[in-house]
């Protein structure tokens, strides 16, 4: 307990607070992210049933067999049957297509529904499904279909009344299921319906519920006999992409974390140096009557670990905070209900101050050990034995270790330290030339301006610490705060004001005619486009197996059916970049233009053999070129091409877009009341939903980039700190020759302006010249340089250094010059 006794001593002399607050802000900042990733992943891992309304589906392309439902049922399992189609809905004289839901009892086995009685009424959750000869819809359909809550609508040859409104349902997928209105209703009115003919476009489903292994094992079997017959459904790829996602997020947030921890670290190595100092005489004291070299490195490492400990709880503490606050700032991203927090979280903080600690401070302070008990008659042995370089060393090592940890990935760890390295050398050489050339102007100038300069010119090493640090947390700050909206703003402008806006898809080939008069008698000039739905059966003759690929990304692409097209005109957002365009060339043979990054997913090159599937025909052609295309000019595009003919014998819908202009809403009402096949998508609200969730998102990294401006204002007070003793002498001694409290508070003033702007100002240019860089080098954006970035940078700078540096070091210019002079 002696080293807690001697912590406590010098907690009272005011020794290790800085370094405390430093590791504090650390902690915080860490275990705030880890509690916000962990809970919110979570919630995505305990909704991931819910997205599949089981703990796994098995899809199969005709009706549910009824010895599969009874076999499950014998293992002690829960299940429904649900069947997905598209129909068109009728009610008088309008009609609509809709993606009809045939449900039994139980659905949903996990998860729940949740419906309205009448539109605008609060919602409820049914204790049950439709009644048979019911039906429950989206409200969007009562007006699409002029309908009253008791009426009726004619799905097939079956009609139906009517009684809810559907609100939400678990397992509601993408694609056109996610796209067409909902109608809902007891599958023991589907067979009335007579719409389950040959060739309907039905998704047969069986859910399932109930103990793991037992599902794991029904499932297993099923698989094993029916072969690709059926496919199994689970929740962890239900929620996949969410996952994927969270876990990017959290290694992003993890990584600006980590800034923090890495400026607070260097408050850490400049606190823990000017500490080692002042008890170099203390442990040569120790050493003079009997401590060994052992005891003394214990009695180290024992006050660091108590330290540790306290920092990392009051740190933890702190960052559950945080981590409140960054969860009531993404509020709207996050539609579920989250778990408590874990513990885990505070496991992270004190593995983070230990690093922290072993990092940046025990090299320093393991070398107190070697202080020679002569140092208590001669002050001046010892001087030498805090030397930098092992410290540094090794607080590299644990800033890389820490990066690691963070990233899980070596290759991002080397390119993010790099990164990190590179900024600090960029910075530290920017700051030290304008130190330097500050202090020879200032020696060129006479005595009057090295007076006025002497905080600035006299410690240059001192102020290119703090420049750098302060400039690190600002340049953050700014990057996040300034730059992010110019970039939105350039991305924005890179739109034109007339961008499509809406798209129509599956218009029929006798509706083409129809649909392309309507539009061209509302002064509406667009393109139209042939699309057949195919899926990416083989490549090169080898079959193309979701399960041959490691991303997740390109099992999905190959899982997924595709949205294929042909032309002989290569659009302008398109270019090709390998191979050759076939041109206005009369009846080219089969050839296909694919997308880079889909080639790349896929694994698809130049002279490949790909073949297509769809209703039971199947199309081979050659890749003969790859193309480069401008997903965000809003226009249709596809990942892969054909040249006229390839795919002539496959069906085929067609699909367009164009801007269309809100005051003239009513043309696409009438044109789809007059072709109810066909289906609008509105996506005029994209930029406005991107908008929401890079500002909600952004705003988290926000507290980040100010836990690491707060961490380098410490690394400004431990400077502070360290020049104490010299500040106090320099101070005496001008009062001395007769200058006044006034004068020498000016002079102070002074050095922290100059600090701010240049820290400041080499803040705002690095968050502009990182903003250059994103936009043209992974937007091929024209950033526009703005210098009221580089003018709030360098006021923002000098009001935060000037506030904490006249807090700081308000003490040392209070002591009596008197007291000093013959101290000194």
């Amino acid at each position: 307990m002696l080293s807690l006794r001697l912590l406590y001593r010098d907690w009272r002399g005011g020794e290790l607070r800085l370094l405390a607050l430093a590791l504090i802000i650390a902690v915080a900042a860490v275990t705030g992210v880890s509690w916000l990733a962990d809970r919110v992943a979570g919630a995505t891992e305990a909704r991931a049933a819910d997205l599949l309304a089981a703990d796994r589906a098995v899809e199969y392309p005709s009706p549910i067999p009824d010895a599969w439902q009874a076999d499950a049922e014998s293992l002690g399992l829960a299940t429904a049957r649900t069947a997905v189609f598209p129909t068109v809905v009728l009610s008088g004289d309008e009609s609509r297509l809709v993606s009809a839901k045939a449900v039994t009892e139980g659905y949903p086995l996990r998860g729940s529904l949740r419906t309205r009685p009448e539109p605008g009424a609060a919602e409820v959750e049914p204790p049950g499904i439709p009644e048979p000869g019911t039906a429950w819809i989206e409200s969007r359909l009562l007006g699409l279909l002029d309908l009253e809550m008791g009426e009726t609508l004619r799905v097939g040859e079956r009609v139906l009344e009517i009684t809810a409104i559907l609100s939400f349902e678990p397992d509601r997928g993408q694609g056109f299921g996610g796209l067409a209105p909902r109608v809902m209703f007891n599958q023991s009115d589907l067979a009335a319906t007579e719409l389950l003919g040959e060739g309907s476009r039905v998704r047969h489903k069986l859910l399932l519920a109930g103990e793991a292994a037992t599902v794991k094992g029904f499932t297993d079997r099923l698989a094993a006999e029916q072969g690709n017959a059926v496919e199994i459904e689970r929740p962890s790829e239900q929620g996949r992409g969410a996952s994927e996602i969270i876990g990017q997020a959290k290694r992003f947030l993890g990584l600006a974390a980590l800034l923090t921890v890495i400026v607070a670290g260097v408050a850490v190595l400049l606190t823990v140096r000017h500490y080692a100092e002042r008890q170099i005489t203390g442990v040569a004291v120790m050493r003079a009557i009997g401590a060994t070299r052992r005891q003394v490195l214990g009695l180290m490492v024992g006050k660091l670990l108590w330290l540790g400990l306290f920092a990392g709880a009051i740190g933890a503490g702190l960052g559950y905070l945080l981590h409140l606050g960054m969860l009531a700032l993404v509020a709207e991203l996050i539609d579920t209900r989250l778990p408590p927090a874990g513990w885990q979280p505070l496991a992270t903080g004190w593995l983070t101050a230990a690093a922290a600690l072993i990092g940046f401070a025990l090299p320093t302070l393991a070398r107190l050990r070697d202080a020679p008990p002569m140092r208590v008659l001669r002050q001046d042995l010892g001087s030498g034995l805090l030397r930098a370089g092992m410290p540094l060393f090794v607080a590299a090592l644990a800033i890389f270790g820490l990066m690691a940890w963070q990233a899980g990935d070596l290759r991002v760890t080397l390119s993010v330290f790099g990164a990190v390295a590179a900024t600090l050398v960029l910075l530290a050489a920017v700051a030290a030339a304008v130190v330097y050339g500050a202090r020879a102007w200032a020696r060129r100038g006479g005595n009057s301006r090295l007076l006025w300069l002497t905080g600035f010119t006299r410690r240059p090493v001192t102020a290119t610490i703090q420049i750098v640090a302060v400039g690190l947390g600002l340049m953050s700050l700014f990057l996040l705060a300034v730059v992010r909206n110019d970039l939105l703003n350039a991305w924005e402008s890179e739109i034109p004001p007339d961008a499509p806006n809406q798209f129509l898809i599956n218009i029929q080939p006798d509706e083409l005619d129809g649909v392309r008069s309507t539009l061209a008698g509302a002064d509406i000039d667009t393109r139209f486009y042939p699309m057949v739905r195919a899926r990416l059966t083989s490549l090169n003759e080898d079959s193309v197996e979701a399960e041959d690929y490691d991303s997740a990304e390109a099992r999905r692409l190959a899982r997924r059916e595709f949205n294929l097209s042909w032309t002989r005109d290569l659009q302008s957002d398109n270019r090709i970049i390998a191979g050759d365009w076939w041109g206005a060339t009369e009846d080219p043979p089969p050839q296909l233009s694919v997308e880079t990054d889909f080639a790349e997913q896929i694994g698809v090159e130049l002279g490949d053999q790909l073949t297509f599937t769809s209703g039971g025909r199947q199309v081979t052609a050659e890749v003969t070129s790859l193309r480069e295309v401008r997903w965000e000019s809003f226009n249709v595009n596809f990942f892969v091409l054909a040249s006229p003919g390839t795919f002539d014998d496959l069906p085929q819908t067609w699909l367009t877009s164009f801007y269309l202009p809100s005051e003239d809403s009513a043309v696409l009402n009438d044109l789809v009341r007059e072709y109810p096949s066909v289906t609008p998508i509105d996506v005029s609200s994209v930029l406005r939903i991107v908008r929401t969730i890079i500002d909600q998102g952004a705003s988290v990294v926000e507290l980040m980039a100010l836990l690491t401006l707060a961490a380098g204002v410490l690394v400004l007070l431990a400077a502070l700190q360290i020049t104490g003793e010299q500040r106090r002498f320099e101070s005496a001694l001008l009062r001395a020759l007769g200058a006044s409290g006034k004068r020498i508070r000016r002079m102070a003033r002074l050095e922290f302006w100059l600090v701010g702007l240049v820290a400041g100002g080499i803040a705002g240019l690095a968050a502009t010249a990182a903003g250059v860089v994103v936009a043209e080098v992974l937007f091929n954006l024209d950033y526009p340089f703005r210098p009221l970035t580089l003018v709030a940078g360098a006021l923002v700078g000098l009001v935060t250094v000037w506030v904490a540096g006249s807090l700081g070091a308000r003490r040392y210019y209070r002591v009596s010059p008197m007291r000093l002079l013959r101290e000194g």
